[in-house]
């Protein structure tokens, strides 16, 4: 049994390295400085796509899955699982994302042990130690494309610090938009001493990813007794805001967000995948919270805003700041922090 895990671990790690390379296969088309153009809006949702040369109909939504990179995953994902006691069996990107942060906190890039500690025990070596350096000196350039996932998970808690650190309130509340195996909630209850705060998180996404987490929350909470998972985890398709007209505020107070005390939104390249007109009704909705009342809303996005009209490319010499800026003053708000990249196609964005 002991030369069991090292010869299976080669093959699973052969197909981790190929889900690699298929997940930043959208971003190595979009490195800094280049000059493109998207498509701002894809009827069925969707990352944009780059106009020329077209490879797809504009109104398609996201690119179709490539079978054989499919069943890759599916086969990777049921080696990584194999023997694993927390029931997860899910491929889906959340999964692949999950693994991804755990490999960038042990290259040192960003500071997310949690992710670790959710994969199974049995395989999570492949990302972990000392392998996660040998994956980043043979495969530099796959690796070194998975940096914006990095960029964007400082950013954020950068802003979520500083947010926690300007308020005098003592209670706080943060709602994640498209969550998915996010570890905010999990990394933040391990410092409320720190920020001297009673922070609540809520946790937006799919009923099926929802489950997922639960499962994978209460596998973490049960080897760590000592924390108190500081979060609610709300089933719920961000694009039957539109579809269904269902508005996403009264689903968040059902599940007890409140209107009276300090708040910050973050989406983390969620945008990308939702409907555009659902984008446009969500941000109406979150820029409108707390309007009349004292308690500060805040707003964090590293995230695509082409759905609600910030584009890149043309007008030129309009920077990507100033165009976010235009926005966010359109609907009352103001930058507290701005960072752009390819050509702003992602904007990394606080506003309040």
């Amino acid at each position: 049994m002991k030369n069991y895990y090292p010869s299976v671990g080669m093959l699973q790690c052969a197909i981790l390295v190929t889900y690699s390379q298929a997940f930043v296969f959208g971003t190595s088309q979009l490195h800094r400085g280049d000059v493109f153009r998207m498509i701002p809006n894809e009827p069925d949702g969707g990352p944009p796509t780059i106009t020329a040369p077209p490879t797809r109909p504009t109104n398609s939504g996201p690119p179709p899955p490539n079978p054989l990179l499919e069943t890759a995953f599916e086969a990777a994902f049921r080696l990584l699982y194999t023997g694993d006691d927390s029931g997860i069996q899910d491929s889906s990107k959340n999964l692949r994302v999950l693994w991804t942060r755990a490999l960038l906190s042990s290259l040192g890039k960003i500071d997310d042990d949690v992710a670790f500690e959710l994969l199974p025990s049995k395989t999570r070596w492949l990302v972990g130690g000392s392998f996660g350096p040998i994956l980043e000196k043979v495969f530099p350039e796959v690796v070194g494309k998975l940096d914006w996932i990095a960029d964007r998970t400082t950013f954020i808690d950068k802003q979520l610090d500083d947010f926690l650190n300007s308020t005098t309130n003592h209670a706080c509340q943060v709602v994640l938009l498209g969550s998915g195996y996010d570890t905010r909630a999990l990394r933040y209850s391990t410092q409320q001493g720190q920020h001297n705060r009673e922070l609540k998180f809520f946790e937006i996404d799919l009923p099926d990813i929802s489950s997922t987490k639960l499962q994978l929350i209460q596998h973490y909470t049960q080897k760590h007794q000592n924390i108190d998972f500081p979060s609610t985890l709300v089933p719920f398709d961000l694009n039957d805001v539109f579809t269904k007209k269902t508005p996403l505020l009264d689903g968040l107070r059902a599940n007890g967000l409140r209107d009276d005390i300090p708040t910050m939104f973050i989406s983390e390249a969620v945008f990308f995948y939702l409907i555009p007109d659902a984008v446009k009704m969500i941000m109406s909705e979150l820029f409108l919270f707390n309007k009349d009342v004292a308690a500060e809303a805040r707003y964090c996005f590293t995230d695509n805003l082409s759905k609600v009209g910030v584009t890149p490319g043309p007008p030129m010499p309009i920077s990507p700041r100033q165009k976010c800026e235009k926005w966010l003053n359109e609907n009352d708000k103001e930058i507290v922090s701005h960072d752009a990249i390819w050509g702003g196609a992602i904007h990394f964005v606080h506003a309040k």
